[in-house]
């Protein structure tokens, strides 16, 4: 038996499996994550781009509360991290203060 998914179905299955929060932050704002469901054995964790030469601990402050994750950038220039849970993930830019 086939069933026909619409558009909007489509759209809501996609978004199942995405971290929640945005993907263009300001840096010194703390920002939180999230996924909807609980997967069981997944833990959160953060990566710089391969081309950084950099600590996460040097520009990234975060914590998990919870199910979810706060995260703050704490570097005055731009840059980019990858959120992870699970096997899923988000990549995070972050806006420079100048």
């Amino acid at each position: 038996m086939f069933i026909e998914v619409d558009d909007y179905e489509e759209e809501i299955l996609d978004n199942v499996n995405e971290i929640l929060g945005e993907k263009l932050v300001k840096p010194l704002e703390p920002h939180i994550y999230s996924y909807k469901f609980i997967i069981p054995g997944a833990t959160w964790w953060i990566s710089l781009p391969a081309d950084k030469n950099k600590e996460i601990d040097d520009v990234l402050e975060y914590k998990v509360i919870g199910e979810k994750l706060k995260v703050t950038w704490n570097n005055m220039k731009s840059g980019q991290f990858i959120l992870h849970y699970g096997d899923l993930e988000k990549i995070i830019t972050v806006k420079s203060l100048f």
